[in-house]
Parts: structure tokens; C-alpha cells; sequence
């Protein structure tokens, strides 16, 4: 005797699963054919080709002109012809959007669906526009690791599917039009799919996709009513929108919902897109509920992360009142913030080209400008951009000095993707500079010779003191004269200034015995300066060419920053050791108060002062380290420094131990 057949036998048909499909947030269509006829294609699908549901019938090339001369459509003969799948990432595709010409980019796959002589009879292609994740480049490089993997996991996927394809080949070709040719569909889904029959919400069909989402396996959901399969929901509003979609035979539609899903022996949090979907059978009645499944936890958090990482990225450059930009080499594109379009007299709604941004600069700077632009992005170039050139716009026409820093981002092959980077308007910084400049050479000149008549008076006072028999007066004379030859050593390196500026600073080389300087050094500040302990390490003698009164001053003023930023009593090392056949190092070791990775990025420019609350009652004008730098690159030598907070500072320079007699 026949039994009737049930509601739920009869609602499982292709064109229930092609409604569940429809209803897939991920685009998907279907082709056939050499010509690739549109045989189906979802809302997801559609938008992303910025068409509607007239191009399904059409060959490709006629629904999607735009595509000529792209690959896409050999690809898919190509798969159409061997039954082999392809699937790339990030690959790029011109579309036209509402009447324009659109590049993005996109993760796909063009899957050949075989009958059981492996002959293909439909290609399923599903696409993910994937542009915005360009625009985060840092966290591409990231990401990439983590699809590489992703990718040799699909790609064992599909390899194992491959194996089995002839005989879902022929299953599918004799059950063509049945619940076992819905069910295989299900099961090769992208996404997690499920079917709930019946007002019991019985769990009828489950693929892999859904059942590692839930964290279950077959065994423990299928054929249970849902709500006693997964007991962790209760509380949560699953259960609760699956009864609602039943009754009401309205589908209910979640983004990025948050749902507590079993892991391990407890829960996880995870963030989803959902869609609940009431199936009908023939008779219009609802004999169950479709559950599709997308879990995007991992992306969420990235996106989140970075927009937060952007907020405190914007935050910064407001507060640091800097200028964005951005280059694209391969379209010559150019854009930048507000304040970057404000101070180049750029409207905000103006597509900007590069030459746009070129014509603002003055055009004494201009190809200096380009050059170090094209050098950045060139084949041997670190890909760090450092320049400072004038600009004048046509609005305000004022002229603003600019200090640009930048670098060059590039694409999994090395080649330049885009040039971003920061602009500081350093107008106002460097006529501050200037000033003191000015200041500082006028007062030096007018305060040397007063400065000298008084030394020569203290030191006949000294020399007629010498005839008393009481200390005091001499004391006092011995402290005015040092107070005198520190007043003097800070005129002669004001003046110093002055002549690196002219181009005056002269280098006066000579052969010398660097240990017969370093002695003296040592002699002398053992006998005049007792707040500190001292440790002078010899290194035997070496004659080198250098000038011998600028290398003292660079020596003197190390030790005493040293001394200036070490606790009293606290030890001092001061040693030197050749390097290789031809170098001197010399290096200066305290154990103070330590200075910032900051600070130490700028401490040789001039004028710069360490910012540290506890070195604010410090005298100094911030130019001792930065003559010591230009003095040692005037003997073709380098100086740096190394140092961690409160665990001391090392300052150290080295030097040529042979070089040309004199250098200006």
C-alpha cells in the first residue's frame, strides 16, 4: 500500500534550494555552455556586477561587455573544458557601477560540476569582493599567512572532493530533481546550511560547515529536535527568531550577531551572519526552516581592531597637526586629508592628480621633489622617503616650509603599490632657528672680547693673591676663572654654529697620538672634578689624522653630558679601541637617567633638548651633541647613541685613523 507522501517530502525541491541560494549572503551563479550562459545568479552576484536579473539567459561576454579583454571568460572554457576548478585571490576586475568604470578586486572560484563520463554541465563560480582589504596594508601582510593557509586547507578539501567526483558525478545526474541532489549541493556549500522539519525543528540536514560552527558533530544533531541538540542556546534569542520564522513564514536576517556556540566542554563567543528562512512545500504550507550560517568572528575583530587603530591614528596627526598623503604610481593618484588639501589650495571634492599637488611646490625645489619621489620608489631605494621643500598655493598664497616622511608599501611580488606618509609645516620651527642663530652669532662676537679682558684681569688678581697668606680670595679667583672658561667654551660653540651655517667650520688635520690626548683628558678631569667616579680604559697608543683640538671638544662635551645626567658618585667609563685596520671607536658610558627611544631619534639636532621632567633644571641650549655630530661627519666619521631609561646612556663615535691632511 502506498503512503502518502508528507509535506516535507515534497519541499525539498531545486527550486527551494535555489531560493535558499538566492537568500546566500555570499554572491554565487551558475553558467553553461562555451558561451558561459548566466543560468543563475543571486542578489550578492548581481550587485557585484552592478547589474540586474535581465543579464540571466545572456551569454557573459553580452550580459557583462566591460569584461572583454579581461581573462575571465578563457578561464571559464578553460574549466568548462577540463573539469578542473579555479579559484584565485585578490585578482582584479573592471565592472561598470551605475554608468562607471569600477577596478576591484576579488577572491573567486569557478567550480566544474561533472556528469559521470566527467563531462561538465554546469560551472558554479562564488565571488568576494575583497578591495576594502587592500586599503589596510599592514594588516594584508598578516592576513595573507593566514589565507596561505586557509587556501592549502580548501585546496586539501578540494583535492579529496576531486577523488570522489565521478561518483557525486553520476549521483547527481541520476538524482537529479530529488532531496539527495539538494542534500549534495548543501554539503559542497561555502557557507553553513541547515534544514529544521517540522514544528519540532527536527534537525533533517546539517553540512560540515554549520556542524564546525556549532562545534557538534553529525552524530549528536541529526534527527533531534534543534533546541534539545543544542543546549547551550538557551537563553539566547535563536531559538526564539527559528519558532517566529516558523509561525509567521517571514525569513529573519542577522548581521554580525553575537552568539555564545559550544567549544570543547564550554562556550565560545562568536560573531555570525545569519539568515533563518521558512520553507514552503507544494501546498503553500511551511513545513520547515532553512538555516544559513556565516561565521565572521575573526573578521569582525581585524575590522574593529583597525578602526580603532585608525581612530588613534587620526586622533595623533590631529593633535601632531600633520598632513596626510597618499601616492598611486600605477594611476598617478594623489590624495591626502583636509589639512593637506588645505595647504596646497586643493577643493575637497577635486580628484587629484600629481602634477596638481607638483605645480603648489616652489620651482626652485620642484625637481628635487620629483626626484626624491621616483628615487623612493625605484628598484634600489629602501623605500624611505625624506624631504623638506616650499610650497605657495592660489588661495592664501602664503609660503609654507614642509618636512615630508614617508614610505613606500609594495605588493606580494615587490613591486611600489603606493608612497603614504606625513607633512609638518616646519615654517614657523625653522625661522625660530634662525632667530636663534642670529641671536646667538651677534651675542657671541659682542661678548668675546669683554669676556677675555675679564679673564686677563682674574688671572693678575690670582697672580697678586698668590702674595697673601689667605686662601679665600684665591678660591674664589679659581672658580671665577673656571665660571669664565665654561662662559667661554659656550661662546666658542655658538660660534661654531655660526661657521658650520657659513661654511667656516674648519678642519685643521694633524697626525697625533690619540693616547697622549686621551691621557690629558683623563689628567684633567680627575684633578678638577670630583662629584663622579671615573674609569679611563687605554687602549696603547695609535697615531691617527684628525684635528686635535675639535676632537678634545667632542670628547670633553660627551663627558660632561655624562656628569650633567648621572646621579653624584655614580661611575663613568670613558675607553677606546680600534676597529678593523683603519677605525678608532671611542665611547662614553654613564649610568644616569637614561634617554627615550624618542628623544634618541632626534638628540643630534640642534637645539633639541631631552623632554624629561627630571632633567628640566639642566642647563644648555641643545647644541653640544649636535656639534659633536657635524664635527665627527666633517672627519668623515659617525656618531650614535644607545641607551635605555634609568639604565644609563652610551655615547660613542668613530673615527678614521687615516684621512686627508685638511677639510673645510
Amino acid at each position: 500500500m502506498n503512503t502518502p507522501e508528507t509535506p516535507s517530502d515534497k519541499s525539498f525541491s531545486i527550486d527551494l534550494i535555489f531560493q535558499a541560494l538566492v537568500s546566500s549572503p555570499a554572491p554565487t551563479s551558475i553558467y553553461s555552455g562555451e558561451d558561459m550562459i548566466i543560468r543563475f545568479a543571486n542578489e550578492g552576484m548581481l550587485a557585484l556586477w552592478g547589474k540586474d536579473s535581465s543579464v540571466i539567459g545572456k551569454p557573459l561576454m553580452e550580459a557583462i561587455p566591460e569584461l572583454e579583454g579581461q581573462p575571465f571568460l578563457e578561464l571559464l572554457r578553460e574549466v568548462w573544458r577540463s573539469g578542473k576548478t579555479y579559484s584565485v585571490s585578490e585578482a582584479p576586475a573592471k565592472l561598470i557601477r551605475n554608468g562607471q568604470e569600477v577596478l576591484d578586486y576579488f577572491d573567486y572560484e569557478y567550480k566544474a560540476l561533472t556528469d559521470h563520463n566527467n563531462k561538465t554541465w554546469c560551472i558554479l563560480n562564488t565571488a568576494l569582493n575583497v578591495t576594502s582589504r587592500l586599503e589596510f596594508l599592514k594588516q594584508i601582510e598578516q592576513k595573507e599567512a593566514r589565507e596561505q593557509a586557509l587556501n592549502e586547507e580548501m585546496a586539501a578539501t578540494l583535492e579529496e572532493l576531486t577523488c570522489t567526483n565521478e561518483e557525486l558525478s553520476i549521483s547527481i545526474k541520476q538524482l537529479a530533481n530529488s532531496r539527495e541532489y539538494i542534500r549534495m549541493i548543501i554539503e559542497q556549500a561555502p557557507v553553513g546550511i541547515a534544514m529544521l522539519k517540522g514544528s519540532e525543528h527536527i534537525v533533517e540536514i546539517a553540512n560540515p560547515a554549520i556542524l564546525t560552527i556549532w562545534g557538534r558533530k553529525e552524530s549528536e544533531i541529526i534527527g533531534y529536535p534543534h533546541e534539545e541538540a543544542r543546549p547551550e542556546l538557551k537563553g539566547q534569542l535563536v531559538n526564539k527568531w527559528i519558532k517566529e520564522v516558523y509561525q509567521s513564514g517571514k525569513p529573519k536576517i542577522n548581521t554580525e550577531f553575537t552568539v555564545k556556540l559550544r567549544h570543547n566542554d564550554g562556550l565560545r563567543e562568536a560573531i555570525v551572519n545569519s539568515i533563518y528562512q521558512p520553507i514552503f512545500s507544494d501546498d503553500g504550507d511551511i513545513s520547515g526552516v532553512l538555516v544559513i550560517l556565516e561565521e565572521i568572528t575573526q573578521q569582525v575583530l581585524e575590522r574593529r581592531k583597525n578602526e580603532n587603530d585608525q581612530q588613534m591614528l587620526a586622533l595623533a596627526i590631529d593633535a601632531g597637526e600633520l598632513a596626510t598623503f597618499y601616492y598611486q604610481p600605477a594611476t598617478n593618484l594623489f590624495s591626502g586629508n583636509s589639512l593637506l588639501r588645505k595647504w596646497f589650495g586643493l577643493s575637497s571634492d577635486e580628484n587629484l592628480d600629481l602634477s596638481l599637488a607638483l605645480a603648489v611646490i616652489l620651482p626652485e625645489d620642484r625637481d628635487r621633489v620629483i626626484e626624491a619621489i621616483t628615487h623612493s620608489l625605484s628598484n634600489n631605494s629602501d623605500g624611505h622617503y625624506f624631504i623638506e621643500y616650499r610650497i605657495k598655493n592660489n588661495v592664501d598664497k602664503k609660503i609654507r616650509l614642509l618636512q615630508a616622511n614617508g614610505r613606500v608599501f609594495y605588493d606580494r611580488k615587490g613591486n611600489p603599490l603606493s608612497l603614504n606618509g606625513t607633512l609638518r609645516d616646519i615654517t614657523e620651527q625653522k625661522k625660530e632657528e634662525q632667530r636663534k642663530d642670529d641671536f646667538m652669532g651677534m651675542v657671541s662676537h659682542e661678548l668675546k672680547t669683554p669676556l677675555t679682558s675679564l679673564k686677563a684681569y682674574l688671572q693678575m688678581l690670582q697672580r697678586i693673591g698668590l702674595k697673601t697668606e689667605s686662601p679665600m680670595p684665591q678660591n674664589m679667583l679659581e672658580k671665577s676663572l673656571k665660571q669664565v672658561d665654561y662662559m667661554n667654551g659656550m661662546i666658542n660653540g655658538f660660534l661654531n654654529v655660526s661657521r658650520l651655517d657659513s661654511g667656516q667650520m674648519h678642519i685643521d688635520k694633524t697626525a697625533f697620538d690619540f693616547q697622549v690626548l686621551f691621557s690629558e683628558i683623563e689628567d684633567e678631569v680627575l684633578s678638577t672634578i670630583s662629584t663622579h667616579n671615573f674609569v679611563f680604559r687605554h687602549s696603547g697608543p695609535i697615531e691617527i689624522l684628525a684635528d686635535r683640538e675639535k676632537i678634545s671638544q667632542v670628547l670633553h662635551n660627551l663627558i660632561g653630558n655624562a656628569i650633567k645626567y648621572s646621579p653624584l658618585k655614580m661611575s663613568i667609563i670613558i675607553q677606546y679601541v680600534t676597529v678593523g685596520d683603519n677605525s678608532l671607536k671611542v665611547s662614553v658610558h654613564d649610568h644616569g637617567i637614561g634617554i627615550s627611544s624618542d628623544d634618541q631619534q632626534r638628540i643630534f639636532e640642534r637645539y633639541y633638548r631631552v623632554k624629561d621632567i627630571n632633567s628640566k633644571s639642566i642647563a644648555g641650549f641643545g647644541i653640544g651633541l649636535y656639534l659633536c655630530k657635524e664635527i665627527i661627519e666633517l672627519h668623515g666619521g659617525t656618531i650614535e647613541v644607545n641607551s635605555s631609561q634609568n639604565e644609563g646612556t652610551i655615547f660613542s663615535f668613530v673615527l678614521p685613523i687615516k684621512g686627508e691632511k685638511s677639510i673645510h
